[in-house]
């Protein structure tokens, strides 16, 4: 009993310090954001690239008949309206977040993330990390998209078996280092889908996103067993059809220090005229 009342005013006091230290966070929507029904902002993980809670509490999964819908994610937290595309949130702790904005009446979700070290204690790569190599050009070192092994990536992501019956790699990012041959480490937002029917479930789909990495290997790259999984969705498989959830980087990797004030403008974007990866209507 007194170790667990130790750890709870330890708890206590890191609640109070945090909230000393909290900031601001503004979002000012441009586009079409009358039907914008949610904008939040997700720590996904500590420093060290653990999944924990920004008040430093471990994230972890929760049962199936209490995992998020896809227009009611879970947040660390979450703004309020302020009308004209204006949301806000007055107190948030420091950290790294990424953003969700959902437009419930159109049935559209946007989200930003950054890719996470699979293995502890490994390096962050930001959202629009490309996969790239130096290479020599008449006796000059020149950084340049490594095509073939970003393309092998994508094809073995595309045709590795698992349960679920399509598995697309959204976005790919490598590690860099001036002078490499190849990166290190190339890593993958990855969406899984289940949509096809079964003798026990007919009418339910399931949806994964996930972060998968691969190590360079004497020239080869392997995929690490591990993964990390930003998202689980269940659904009826008629209604998941319907939705749009595209994947950003400019929403994702936003940085709040220390008491800081921050304003981010983001246009939604029209799903029928982007570049943007993710789930689309079919």
């Amino acid at each position: 009993m007194k170790r667990l009342a130790i750890s709870l005013l330890f708890f206590v006091l890191f609640l109070f310090v945090s909230r000393l230290d909290a900031g601001g966070l503004t979002v000012q929507l441009g586009g079409e954001y009358n039907d914008v029904t949610f904008v939040g902002a997700i720590y996904r993980w500590d420093l060290d690239g653990l999944p924990k809670q920004a008040d430093g509490s471990v994230r972890v999964a929760k049962e199936r008949a209490e995992a998020p819908k896809i227009n009611e994610p879970w947040t660390d937290f979450r703004a309020a309206n302020k009308g004209n595309g204006k949301w806000v949130i007055e107190s948030i702790l420091p950290g790294v977040y990424d953003l969700i904005i959902i437009k419930g009446g159109s049935k559209q979700r946007f989200e930003g993330w950054r890719y996470a070290p699979v293995l502890d204690f490994e390096e962050f790569f930001p959202p629009d990390a490309e996969v790239l190599c130096d290479r020599d050009n008449d006796g000059k070192k020149e950084t340049v998209q490594d095509e073939e092994n970003r393309k092998w990536v994508d094809k073995t992501i595309r045709e590795s078996k698992h349960y679920e019956n399509k598995v697309i790699p959204l976005y790919i990012g490598g590690s860099y280092k001036k002078g490499q041959v190849r990166p290190k480490q190339i890593r993958a937002l990855v969406m899984l889908l289940r949509d096809i029917q079964t003798t026990l479930d007919q009418n339910s789909a399931t949806l994964r996103f996930e972060i998968w990495q691969f190590e360079d290997r004497s020239g080869g790259y392997v995929k690490q067993k591990r993964t990390h999984v930003l998202h689980r969705i269940i659904m009826p498989r008629d209604e998941l059809r319907q939705w749009v959830w595209l994947w950003d980087p400019a929403l994702g990797n936003i940085s709040i220090g220390k008491s800081e004030q921050k304003t981010i403008e983001y246009k939604i974007p029209d799903p029928a005229d982007t570049t943007l990866q993710g789930l689309l209507p079919y």
